[in-house]
């Protein structure tokens, strides 16, 4: 029997009222990002130029020589340490050439996508996490990894060194045992209310010991951010970690149906969720931030938050958690609200001050068209929810059919698992993100 979860209220209550200028601004992000949905309008969007048939079924088959024979890459990872460096670069060249001629990137996203300072701290990330926690799964892995690439993102728009940060590697990992463990059903309230007010303490920087084996994992990651980042000099960085935490926490309500939520009470908690986590990152990043800086962060995050519920929306439903997009999947399509998204996302990263000049041009591009990748991939996985004049205007758009983009993701899945599988018995590898 699945656990009724308590209100946030009941689950954290705050010492005292919290003040000052980070919490007057985060709730000035937080209406003006609900307000800009809110003001966007639902007209179905144009995601890229018109694709003919036959590219199309051009592109379906060079993918699926590139997954083929990256799977047989995979199963023959070198070695010699010495190889390793070669096989690095022929994979690289390889995805490289198969994005710039099927997928129509541009040259500038040679040194953004590729760049050996992604694939290094990638491979340490791996790593570093399965010395933390040998037992990590590759999803929880994968989880934490995306938002270290958020980070590197914030880090190239910041003209900041990509490299390893203990504090973001720390951050990342509480999402496997924090934000997982709130959203699980089956965890009753009352331990979800425990972990709540023993992390609220620990952010704060109080002295709090743990009382089980999850919380003292999470405090170690606490106490890994401390070590870099010194709670006196940069205050900031723990007020955005306190915000992520109570944003998490006020999303419980969207659990059991959010049946008390109304859909801009919905909108804002995702609003919330998502904008505090990527904010969280760049203070992370960079230490402290402008406040032109600080908003952009928001923003991005807020959409990748929505984009996320976009996702997810058919376990969302399953598990009877309330987003935007559950509840309109239950009046109808979701046609309306996936095109707002899509604008959305393009206002909050074109409207930026901060990143107006030109030399931000491929980095916005790339967020965008990879945010795009993924809103588009959503509505494949889920033609149920769309309706066919909506999903046709964007495949006729779209460099695959959406038919086509379900087949090649199974055979991706079905292809690279093997190959990962092979090599971890033949080598005891602990991780394909080791291999890069």
């Amino acid at each position: 029997m699945n656990a009724q979860p308590l209100t946030a209220e009941l689950i954290v209550k705050p010492s005292r009222v919290v003040e000052g200028r980070f919490w007057e601004d985060l709730r000035e992000y937080e209406s003006r990002f609900v307000d800009l949905w809110l003001s966007i309008d639902s007209e179905t969007p144009v995601v890229g130029e018109l694709s003919t048939w036959r590219r199309r079924r051009q592109n379906v088959h060079a993918a699926m020589c590139l997954i083929d024979e990256l799977a047989e890459d995979v199963e023959a990872y070198p070695v010699e340490k010495e190889d390793r460096l070669r096989w690095r670069i022929h994979l690289k060249e390889k995805v490289r050439g198969f994005g710039e001629k099927r997928l129509g990137w541009p040259a500038g996203y040679r040194k953004l996508l590729v760049a050996d300072e992604f694939f290094d701290t990638t491979v340490e990330f791996a790593r570093t996490a399965r010395e933390f926690d040998p037992s990590i799964s590759d999803a929880d892995l994968g989880q934490a990894l995306r938002n270290v690439c958020i980070a590197n993102s914030i880090q190239m728009l910041l003209d900041l060194e990509i490299a390893f940060s203990p504090a973001i590697f720390a951050y990342s990992m509480l999402y496997p045992y924090t934000d997982n463990y709130l959203d699980d059903p089956d965890v009753a309230a009352e331990s979800k209310g425990s972990l709540n007010r023993q992390l609220e303490r620990r952010l704060r920087g109080e002295d709090v010991a743990s009382v089980d084996d999850r919380q003292q994992q999470i405090f170690r990651l606490v106490g890994m951010i401390e070590d870099q980042l010194p709670r006196d000099e940069l205050p900031a960085v723990y007020s955005s970690l306190q915000a992520i935490h109570r944003a998490q926490v006020g999303s419980l309500k969207q659990q059991a149906g959010g049946e008390q939520l109304d859909d801009e009470q919905l909108l804002g908690l995702s609003v919330a969720k998502g904008g505090a986590s990527v904010l969280a990152d760049g203070y992370l990043a960079a230490g402290d931030l402008s406040r032109s800086e600080a908003e952009f962060c928001f923003g991005y995050g807020a959409f990748l938050q929505l984009l996320d519920d976009l996702q997810d929306v058919s376990a969302d439903r399953g598990a009877s958690h309330a987003t935007l997009f559950t509840r309109d999947a239950e009046r109808g399509t979701l046609d309306g609200p996936t095109s707002r998204l899509y604008r959305f996302m393009h206002r909050v990263v074109e409207s930026s001050e901060r990143f107006s000049s030109p030399r931000y041009a491929d980095l916005k591009d790339l967020i965008l068209r990879n945010c795009t990748f993924l809103l588009v991939g959503a509505v494949a996985e889920n033609p149920q929810l769309f309706s066919r004049r909506f999903r046709r205007a964007l495949e006729c758009r779209w460099p695959f059919r959406f038919a086509s983009m379900r087949r090649l993701k199974k055979r991706a899945s079905d292809k690279l698992g093997q190959a990962v599988a092979t090599l971890r018995e033949q080598r005891e590898v602990g991780s394909p993100f080791e291999l890069l």
